[in-house]
This record gives structure tokens, C-alpha cells and sequence, in this order.
């Protein structure tokens, strides 16, 4: 305090400066937080580099293990191809031991392979209408119809 009874200039100073320095990090305090956040940062991209290298080295095992199931894909479609004319011969041979007619033994061949014929194309054209995206095509025209429902809207107001 001073003569007058008042209070003294530098502890008036010094009191605010504290009460300043209370709600203001220190600069150590700042510089550990920015390390914390870096180091964060640091182990963020070492994780992403090793999750992108490990993609990348299962992209080429399956790449290698689907030239192998190409491979076996194609040695099947002959094994495939055999057991059905197997098959239909049999069916066919049953018809002709069963009727004793050659030529209704040859149209029960003829039969089973267009019945064969018949089903895969029911399901190609099946296929086909999903190779035509519908359910984006739907979502496409229910936004365009928004789009212009808002803008008939607009131009109407």
C-alpha cells in the first residue's frame, strides 16, 4: 500500500499477470500437447502406410490365386461338358431300352438338351435385366423427378 492508502502499482501488476498466466497454457505445456498431437499424427500415417501394404500384398495373392481358379474354371468346362452328354445319354438309352424305339431314344436326347437349352436361356435373360442396373435406374428417375417437381415449384411461385 502507499502513503494515500491505496494499493500498490506492481502488486496490482503482478496479481493480474498471475490470474492471466492461470487461464494461458505455459509454452512447456503448449509444446507437449503439439508433441502428443504429432506423435498422434505420426502413428496415424504408420498405420495407414502398413493397412495399405498389407492391401496391396493381398491384392497380388488373390490376383495369383484367380489365375489359378481361371485355370481350373477352364479344365472343369470339359470334365462339365462330358458328365451332361453322359447323362443325356443315359436318359436317352433308358427311353430306347424302355420303348425299344431308336428314334424316341434320339428325341428324348434331342428333348433334354433343348430343356437344357430352355433353362439357361431363362436365366441369361434373368441376368441380363440385372446387368441393366434397375434398382439405379429407379433411384436415378425418382431424383430427376424430384428435381424437376422442385423445379416446377420454383418457377411456379
Amino acid at each position: 500500500m502507499d502513503a494515500a492508502g491505496g494499493q500498490d502499482v506492481t502488486s496490482g501488476a503482478t496479481q493480474r499477470s498471475e490470474a492471466v498466466g492461470a487461464s494461458t497454457p505455459t509454452a512447456a505445456g503448449l509444446e507437449e500437447e503439439l508433441r502428443g498431437w504429432l506423435s498422434l499424427a505420426v502413428e496415424a500415417f504408420e498405420t495407414g502406410n502398413q493397412f495399405s501394404r498389407l492391401a496391396l500384398l493381398e491384392l497380388k495373392l488373390a490376383a495369383g490365386d484367380s489365375a489359378r481358379l481361371l485355370i481350373l474354371a477352364l479344365a472343369a468346362v470339359p470334365v462339365v461338358i462330358l458328365a451332361w452328354l453322359g447323362l443325356s445319354v443315359l436318359l436317352a438309352w433308358l427311353a430306347y431300352s424302355t420303348l425299344g424305339s431308336i428314334p424316341l431314344g434320339l428325341a428324348c436326347f434331342t428333348l433334354i438338351q433343348i430343356l437344357a437349352l430352355l433353362v439357361m436361356g431363362l436365366a441369361a435373360k434373368r441376368y441380363a435385366r440385372s446387368l441393366a442396373l434397375p434398382a439405379t435406374r429407379r433411384q436415378w428417375r425418382a431424383m430427376m423427378e424430384t428435381e424437376d417437381d422442385d423445379g416446377a415449384q420454383a418457377s411456379g411461385s
